[in-house]
């Protein structure tokens, strides 16, 4: 894979690179295996990827590289996690198995196995027979390693989480002040006394989710991500099919013996062919809405988001959360109600959930449509909004953003700061700022689209609201002004007026940095002028406005600014790792910055 994304190939035609995957051994490597398992008197089947040792440390490349962010790879993360629990809970063990080191054992005088000293051996025989290369004879389930959950932990956390603090219970010399320690024995008596990179860093890692969300960024940046996702959906197409159901995918992931029910624990008592009918249409439902084929495994989190929202229902104008609306109509997703509006109430759980949940849909390729009302105050943000080139105008077409924000001064939002300042002097010595982008196809506008949000998080201001009959004819907040109570533009509205004041002078000064910015944002967009509104002319006679898109008054939109107070409005904040209807533009974090 590394020599097919990276590797200079010079002269040789492209069939050449595709060649080294053409191997049969490969073919039979990638092979589906069969395991039964018997545990608390039922027998359960369950089909993954056939494996080598079925040892967790097969699953490392999916803390490095975005495996997960690919439906097929996620599909076999799951079913070998699956394959890991109910194994291991069918064994009674306190953790999974991964190849480790353990004490060795030292020979007594007769030159037998006496007790254990200081040394310790690598074993790379601890797996699960049957479903891997591994024969009965050679397996191993004496030790339990530390690293065993890694794979776990990314396929799901909470599960992982059990198994992990049933392996550093297991022994109270598990864990130590420098880390976990390397393996111990499966009942418990004593452990490798042993500090290494595999188990500590792996399982540190594994815990925050692994690199490869962050490695996709740098790929689709390099352009290697479309290459790498082709390739895999090649490699592994025997498991992409999802109408190829694969034995046990409806099952849950079993905890550690004693601990409680499987995952699917919230069905109980159902039966199973009931589970597979509702986790089917969820499946389906979102294959509909957003055209993209996943996995079972994915089904189980599909069906968690719609009861989320289903128990969730809230009053209009109450509730803090909607899902907006598309082309003027409530927007309808697999997930959502007649009401189109969500109350987690006063239960901080449920609205953790939420962003569990949200996170979740997002890294699966699926992000939720969903909006958060405003509150009265909030920290000071803009929406910046910048066009760039048409989808045929090749590599150019996402230019502005790398003039906006690849730059390594950042000027843009340098020059947006120093506005800030002027208004809030006292946070010269130091001003945090949080940005997230969400860039991509407008579909609006047909034309690439850079659009960010830039969040201080210091500082707080009020909301504009919109005229609305029922709370009278005052609109703007009232002020003291020289002793004389007078309308004071909401303050959000006030800054914002104040940073395209700020711009627009900036880029008057000949030769400035501003200026030169301004002209290569507006060469991006075309000098594309902002279309005539409601009867003010049109571009052939000359009328109408004749603002261009990338404008300063354009580039920090005031729209998103306003509140609809009228309890029908389906409006709001999108929540990060959320999208828009339709566009395929998921807001994702881009950075922290200290000013």
């Amino acid at each position: 894979l590394f020599l097919a994304l990276l590797g200079d190939w010079g002269e040789p035609p492209p069939d050449e690179r595709n060649s080294v995957w053409e191997d049969a051994a490969r073919t039979r490597w990638v092979g589906k295996g069969s395991l039964e398992v018997d545990s608390e008197g039922s027998s359960h089947t369950f089909e993954a990827m056939f494996g080598g040792t079925f040892s967790a440390h097969e699953d490392w490349k999916y803390l490095f590289l975005p495996y997960t962010e690919v439906s097929v790879c996620r599909r076999l993360l799951h079913s070998s996690a699956r394959v890991r629990t109910w194994w291991a809970r069918s064994q009674c063990l306190p953790g999974l198995l991964g190849d480790c080191l353990i004490p060795a054992p030292i020979a007594d005088a007769s030159g037998g196995a006496g007790g254990l000293g200081d040394e310790t051996r690598h074993v790379a025989s601890f797996g699960i027979p049957g479903i891997s290369g591994l024969q009965p004879e050679d397996a191993r389930k004496d030790h339990v390693a530390a690293s065993g959950t890694l794979g776990l932990l990314l396929a799901d956390d909470s599960v992982g989480a059990a198994w992990l603090h049933s392996t550093v219970t297991a022994n109270s010399e598990m864990q130590t002040p420098w880390g976990l320690a390397e393996s111990c024995r499966s009942d418990g008596s004593s452990i490798c006394p042993l500090l290494t990179w595999d188990a500590k860093a792996t399982t540190a890692l594994a815990i925050l989710g692994g690199i490869g969300s962050r490695m996709r960024c740098y790929m689709e940046r390099d352009h290697l991500f479309d290459s790498f996702a082709a390739r895999l959906d090649t490699l592994y197409a025997p498991f992409a099919a999802p109408a190829r159901s694969l034995a046990g995918e409806l099952a849950g992931l079993a905890l550690p013996a004693g601990v409680g029910e499987s995952r699917s624990s919230s069905y109980k008592c159902r039966p199973q062919a009931d589970i597979a009918v509702e986790v089917g249409m969820d499946l389906q439902l979102a294959e509909a809405v957003r055209g993209k084929s996943l996995p079972a495994s994915d089904g189980w989190r599909l069906a968690e988001v719609r009861r989320w929202f289903e128990e969730h229902e809230g009053e209009p104008g109450q509730a803090p959360y909607c899902v907006g609306e598309d082309q003027w109509e409530p927007y309808e997703d697999w997930y959502t109600t007649g009401h189109g509006h969500f109350d987690p109430g006063d239960s901080e759980g449920d609205r953790l959930a939420l962003y569990r949940l949200v996170a979740s849909c997002f890294s699966i390729g699926v992000p939720l449509v969903l909006l958060a009302r405003q509150a009265p105050l909030y920290p000071l943000f803009f929406d910046l909004d910048l066009y760039g080139g048409y989808e045929d105008d090749g590599n150019k077409w996402d230019e502005v953003h790398r003039i906006a924000w690849e730059d390594e001064d950042k000027l843009l939002l340098r020059a947006i700061v120093e506005a800030v300042w002027e208004v809030y002097p006292q946070f010269r010595s130091s001003l945090e700022v949080a940005v997230f982008c969400s860039s991509g196809l407008c579909r609006k506008h047909d034309r690439f689209k850079a659009s960010y949000h830039v969040v201080f998080p210091a500082i707080t201001v009020d909301r504009p609201v919109k005229c609305w009959p029922e709370q009278g004819w005052r609109c703007q907040r009232l002020a003291d002004i020289g002793g004389v109570t007078s309308a004071a533009p909401p303050r959000h509205v006030a800054v914002r007026n104040h940073a395209v004041c700020r711009l627009t002078e900036a880029s008057m000064v000949d030769g400035g940095m501003v200026q030169e910015l301004q002209e290569d944002l507006l060469r991006c967009c075309r000098w594309e002028r902002v279309k005539p509104l409601y009867g003010g002319g049109n571009e052939e006679d000359g009328g109408g406005d004749d603002t261009c898109l990338n404008d300063w008054t354009e580039v920090l939109d005031e729209y998103p600014l306003w509140h609809e107070p009228w309890p029908q409005a389906a409006t709001g904040l999108r929540l990060p790792f959320t999208d828009k209807p339709g566009e395929g533009r998921p807001k994702k974090p881009l950075g922290r910055w200290l000013f």
